[in-house]
C-alpha cells in the first residue's frame, strides 16, 4: 500500500467557490475557488471580512502538527489523529505528510469525507450496526482491495449483526474489527475482560471479521483529582495489555502480520505510551496507535491545563500552542462593567467553558486583556456578554480577541476558516465537512 498521505486528493476541495454560504468570508461580485485564496491579498482584520471571524493561525498550526508527529516518533508509536475534530481534508493531509500512519473517524459519513478525497487507511472508532454504512463500507473494501478499514465490536450481539449485514450486501472478504474495551458508566465497550475473551471466541465463528486487535478509550472517567484520573487510567491500560497477550496465548490473532492496539484521546496520551508501547513479547508484533486529534489546534482551557504536551509538560518541554482565534466587535458598552460582542452560541465553542478574551483592537492601539478583569458572562445566540472593568476604553467598533475552550466544538459552526499568519493576512481557507 502506498504512504497515507500520498492519497489524499485535495483537488474537489480547492475547487469549491467561495461565495455567500460560508459566513465572515467577503462579499464577492464573483465567486472565487479556495485554491485562489493565497492571491486575493485579503487580510481579516483590515475590513476585509465580515466579523465574528474565527481564524486558524499557520504557525501555531504547523508547531503542533510537528510536536506531536516528533512526540510519537521518540516513542516508537503510531498516530492516527482523529479527524473527528476539524473534518478538514486540509489539515489531515498536513497530518498524513508529517508521518500519521492513517486518520481516526467517528462516523461513517467523516469515513466517506476522507474515502472520497482517497484515503487509503481509515481507523473507524466506534461500532457498526446500520444496513447503510455496512453497505458502503463493503463497497469499498470491495473496489479496492488495497484500502484499510477497522471498526469496532463489543458485544456478540452486535458483531453478529454486523456479519450479517455484510452478508446480506454480499461481502465476500473479511472486515478487520477490533475489540472495544469499556468502563462502568462509560460509552460503548466490553465491561470486563471475560466478556472480551468471550466476543473473541464468538468471532470465530462470523465469517466476514477477523481480530485485528484490541481498542480502548482511556477519558471515560468521572471527575475525579488528576492522581485518581491517572491510577484509573493505568487500570484500564493494564487490562488492555492483559487481554491482549490472553488473546495472542489462544491464538486469536493467528491471521493478522501484527496486532493494533489503540487508545489515547488528547489528555491522557502519556499513559498509553507508558502502559502499551514497548517491548510485548507476543507472537505477533504489536503497533500502538495514538488517536489524539485536538492537539492540531489545542485550546485555551482543558488541554492547555491537561495534555502532557501543555500544563502537564515538565519544565523545559516544547509545547502546543493555540491555532484557533475567535475574533468579534464591540457593539455596545450599554453599563459601565459590561460590553456587547457580536459573536455568540451560533459561533463560538461552549460546551467547555465561554471563549476567553486576551487582547483587544482599538483606535489608541492594542489591548492586552487579563482573564482576571476581562471575562464571557454568557452566550446568546449572536450576542457575548463581555465583563469589563468600568475604566476600560473598549468602545463599539473595537475588535476582541479571544481564544477556544474547545477544538473540536469550535468547528461545528465554521464551514470555511482563514489560515492566517501573525498579521492576519489570508494565506489560505480551511474547509470543514462536520
Amino acid at each position: 500500500m502506498s504512504e497515507p498521505g500520498a492519497q489524499l486528493d485535495l483537488n474537489p476541495v480547492l475547487d469549491e467557490l467561495i461565495d455567500w454560504r460560508f459566513k465572515s468570508f467577503p462579499a464577492l461580485a464573483e465567486p472565487v475557488p479556495i485554491r485562489s485564496v493565497p492571491s486575493q491579498a485579503w487580510n481579516v482584520l483590515a475590513g476585509d471580512f465580515v466579523l465574528p471571524s474565527l481564524v486558524l493561525k499557520e504557525r501555531p498550526l504547523q508547531h503542533n502538527i510537528e510536536l506531536m508527529a516528533q512526540y510519537c516518533r521518540d516513542r516508537g508509536v503510531s498516530l492516527a489523529p482523529h479527524a473527528k475534530t476539524p473534518v478538514a481534508p486540509q489539515l489531515a493531509r498536513l497530518q498524513l505528510a508529517a508521518g500519521a500512519w492513517g486518520l481516526t473517524v467517528a462516523t461513517t459519513h467523516q469515513a466517506r469525507v476522507f474515502r472520497s478525497l482517497g484515503a487509503s487507511r481509515l481507523l473507524l472508532a466506534n461500532e457498526i450496526a446500520d444496513r447503510a454504512s455496512v453497505a458502503w463500507m463493503a463497497a469499498e473494501l470491495s473496489r479496492d482491495p488495497d484500502f484499510e478499514l477497522f471498526c469496532l465490536v463489543d458485544s456478540i450481539a452486535g458483531a453478529a449483526l454486523l456479519d450479517a449485514h455484510l452478508r446480506d450486501v454480499g461481502f465476500r472478504g473479511r472486515v478487520p474489527v477490533l475489540i472495544e474495551l469499556g468502563v462502568a458508566g462509560g460509552r460503548c465497550g466490553c465491561r470486563t475482560p471475560d466478556d472480551a475473551l468471550q466476543l473473541a471466541r464468538a468471532l470465530t465463528t462470523l465469517p466476514r471479521l477477523e481480530l485485528a486487535g484490541v481498542e480502548t478509550y482511556e477519558n471515560m472517567f468521572p471527575a475525579a483529582s488528576q492522581d485518581q484520573t491517572v491510577e484509573r487510567v493505568d487500570d484500564l491500560l493494564d487490562a488492555v495489555r492483559t487481554l491482549v497477550a490472553e488473546l495472542d496465548e489462544q491464538g486469536a490473532f493467528a491471521d493478522r502480520s501484527e496486532v493494533l492496539v489503540t487508545a489515547g484521546g488528547s489528555i491522557w496520551f502519556d499513559r498509553v505510551v507508558a502502559r502499551l508501547a514497548g517491548d510485548w513479547h507476543l507472537t505477533r508484533p504489536v503497533r500502538t496507535v495514538l488517536r489524539s486529534g485536538s492537539y492540531v489546534t489545542h485550546d485555551a482551557a482543558q488541554y492547555e491545563e491537561l495534555s502532557p504536551l501543555a500544563g502537564r509538560a515538565a519544565c523545559g518541554e516544547d509545547r502546543l500552542a493555540q491555532a484557533l482565534e475567535l475574533w468579534g466587535v464591540v457593539l455596545s458598552r450599554p453599563e459601565a462593567e459590561l460590553a456587547i460582542l457580536n459573536f455568540g452560541k451560533r459561533d463560538a465553542a461552549h460546551d467547555r467553558g465561554f471563549p476567553l478574551p486576551f487582547t483587544a483592537r482599538t483606535a489608541a492601539g492594542e489591548l492586552a486583556l487579563s482573564a482576571d478583569t476581562y471575562e464571557i458572562l454568557s452566550l446568546n445566540d449572536q450576542h457575548a456578554r463581555l465583563r469589563v472593568p468600568s475604566a476600560s476604553t473598549l468602545r463599539p467598533g473595537d475588535l476582541v480577541g479571544c481564544h477556544i475552550s474547545h477544538p473540536c466544538t469550535s468547528f461545528d459552526n465554521w464551514r470555511l476558516i482563514p489560515l492566517v499568519d501573525d498579521q492576519y493576512n489570508v494565506l489560505d481557507a480551511i474547509r470543514s465537512y462536520l
